[in-house]
């Protein structure tokens, strides 16, 4: 499992148990083939499950895992930032290239590898490969220590999207691995309500969706009937949406000192 993940399945069980009011029970472990996340139990004895996943370029996937285990930063001296040219990139051999870079940078005092001298780069295989395959900009900052790490940019105009963010989640079902998730959760014994946790990466989020001050959607999204309750959560979100009886709401983050019993919602 991804850093990225495993983050999100945490960020889930929180989330979910805290407004449904469930004691949230870890169930994909021990050994358990094909299990779904959670298995969440009311007091009334009432029982659910809970399937997490992430929504994210399959190319990018791998290295924002690793990524994420480092707190998006890689330890320097200096203030630097990396931002990639692609969705994915060789990032073990990325990191070490940028660390390297970073030094020489720093001994002769430029603010990009690009500007080192030639007899510099000529003696640096690893980085002169770094330059001509085009793998990312590396390039001197002005916050604190490390290289901070971006994900690549886009071009996009936010009229390209649809209005209504139902459409994108209804796309998001398409995914190839969306269809797993949905039969762990229909074969789970015992249980009276299915919840999917959905974490969409901004690599899949149109532009307008980047934050969380959008109309809530207003249909039904196509594809996830047999789904009782459907959460969403941005890592740029300051709240999250749930799709449960029909409607959809934003709902705030739970206090720091809380008990289970509800959030509040924005209907």
């Amino acid at each position: 499992m991804t850093g990225l993940a495993d983050r999100a399945e945490q960020i889930a069980a929180h989330l979910v148990g805290y407004e449904t009011g469930a004691e949230v029970q870890l169930h994909d472990t021990g050994g358990r083939q094909a299990a779904v996340d959670f298995l969440l139990e009311w007091a009334d004895g009432r029982r659910g499950a809970l399937e997490v996943t992430l929504v994210t370029e399959k190319a990018s996937i791998a290295w924002q895992g690793m990524a994420m285990k480092e707190s998006w930063r890689w330890p320097a001296a200096s203030s630097w930032e990396f931002r990639a040219a692609a969705k994915s990139f060789p990032y073990t051999f990325v990191r070490q290239v940028a660390l390297r870079a970073v030094e020489l940078c720093d001994a002769h005092g430029v603010d990009r590898p690009e500007d080192l001298p030639a007899v510099v780069l000529d003696a640096e295989v690893d980085l002169a490969r770094f330059l001509a395959d085009d793998l990312g900009a590396l390039r001197r900052a002005r916050l604190d220590p490390g290289v901070a790490i971006y994900q690549s940019t886009r071009a996009e105009f936010v009229d390209n999207a649809p209005s209504d963010f139902a459409r994108v989640v209804e796309a998001w079902h398409g995914a190839p691995h969306m269809a797993s998730h949905l039969k762990k959760l229909a074969r789970t014994a015992n249980v009276s309500e299915h919840h999917l946790f959905l974490v969409p990466t901004d690599d899949v989020l149109p532009a307008r969706f980047f934050t969380d001050d959008f109309q809530l959607p207003t249909s039904t999204p196509a594809g996830f009937e047999s789904v009782d309750a459907l959460w969403i959560w941005s890592n740029y979100w300051q709240r999250y949406l749930s799709f449960r009886n029909g409607s959809w709401a934003w709902v705030d983050f739970p206090p720091r000192d809380h008990s289970a019993g509800g959030a509040n919602r924005t209907a």
